[in-house]
C-alpha cells in the first residue's frame, strides 16, 4: 500500500504514528503483516480491513485493534484517502496487556486477529487531546503517557463482537462521510463555545434537520449529546491533572453555570466534581 507513515511521538512502551494513504484507486492492497499490537483511530476516509475471512468496515469513529503476526489486506471504499492515528505497542508492553486482558474473547481466541470498536465521544476526545498536545507540545510526557494508558484501557475494556452497522450503507457513507468528519473536527476545536445547531450545520453546508439525522446515524448520539460528552471529558481531564478551581474548569469546558456543570457531571460520573478530583488524585499518590 502506498502511504506516508510518520512517527509523531515515542515513549518507553508505545509510539504514535500518523498514517496517510496515498492510493488514488479503489483497489485491494497486497498482503501485509502486522508487526506489532496496535490501536488505530480512523480520522478520514473509508476502507475495509480484511483479515482471516473477516472484513472490518472502517471509517471515522471506528477504532481498529490489531494483533501482531497476522496477514491482512486493505480495500479502499472511498474516494478520499484514509488517515489514521496508530498507537503501536512495544512487545514487552503487549505481553503485559495479554496478562491483564488474556481472559477476554479477543485475546483468548486465536481466530480473532483484529476487531473494530465504535468509539464513544469521550474516547474520541481523548484521541484528539493526545494528538493536539503531541503536535503542539503542550503536555508533559507523563501526562501524555497517562492519557494513552486511559485510551488503551477504554478500548480493550470496550471490545465486543464486531457487527457492521446495517444503517450505514456504502451509498450513505459515500454521500455523508465527509459531513461527519467535518462536524467532529469542528466540535473538537470549538466545544467550549456556545454552539447552535444552525452554526454546526452551516459548517457542513447542510440543513439543521438533515445534519441532525446524519449525525445521529453515524455516532449514535444527537449533536448536543456528543458535545456534552466532550465537555464533561475535558472537565474530567482538568480535574484529574490540574489544581484549577472547579468553576474555572466548568466555564472553560463550555458550561455557562456551575449548577448545570455539577448536575451533568454527577449524572455522567456518579459523583460531584470535587469528589471526582479527590478520588483521582489520591489514586496517583504512591
Amino acid at each position: 500500500m502506498e502511504a506516508d507513515i510518520h512517527q509523531l511521538y515515542g515513549s518507553g512502551f508505545y509510539r504514535v504514528l500518523d498514517f496517510k494513504c496515498r492510493c488514488t484507486a479503489c483497489t485491494t492492497s497486497k498482503p501485509e503483516y502486522s508487526q506489532a499490537f496496535s490501536i488505530s483511530f480512523v480520522r478520514k476516509g473509508n476502507f475495509l480491513f480484511n483479515v482471516f475471512r473477516r472484513s472490518l468496515d472502517s471509517y471515522t469513529g471506528c477504532v481498529l485493534i490489531t494483533k501482531p503476526g497476522f496477514e491482512r489486506t486493505v480495500t479502499h471504499a472511498h474516494a478520499v484517502p484514509d488517515e489514521c492515528t496508530i498507537f503501536e505497542m512495544k512487545p514487552s508492553f503487549y505481553n503485559e496487556l495479554q496478562e491483564l486482558y488474556g481472559n477476554t474473547l479477543f485475546f483468548s481466541n486465536p481466530d480473532l486477529h483484529s476487531t473494530l470498536l465504535f468509539a464513544r465521544p469521550d474516547l474520541e476526545y481523548l484521541h484528539t487531546l493526545v494528538m493536539q498536545n503531541i503536535l503542539n507540545r503542550g503536555m508533559h510526557r507523563l501526562q501524555t503517557d497517562s492519557l494513552v494508558i486511559e485510551i488503551i484501557h477504554k478500548v480493550l475494556g470496550g471490545i465486543t463482537d464486531y457487527n457492521p452497522d446495517e444503517k450505514i450503507s456504502p451509498r450513505f457513507k459515500k454521500n455523508h462521510l465527509g459531513t461527519i468528519e467535518t462536524a467532529k473536527a469542528w466540535l473538537m476545536e470549538h466545544f467550549n463555545d456556545d454552539i447552535s445547531l444552525q452554526e454546526l450545520a452551516d459548517q457542513c453546508h447542510v440543513s439543521p434537520f438533515h445534519f441532525s439525522r446524519i449525525f445521529r446515524a453515524f455516532t449514535g448520539h444527537s449533536p448536543h449529546q456528543f458535545l456534552l460528552h466532550i465537555r464533561l471529558k475535558n472537565a474530567a481531564v482538568y480535574l484529574q491533572n490540574t489544581d484549577l478551581p472547579v468553576s474555572d474548569i466548568a466555564f472553560t469546558s463550555g458550561f455557562n453555570s456551575i449548577e448545570h456543570f455539577t448536575a451533568a457531571f454527577r449524572q455522567r460520573y456518579h459523583c460531584p466534581p470535587t469528589a471526582y478530583r479527590t478520588s483521582r488524585q489520591k489514586s496517583r499518590i504512591p
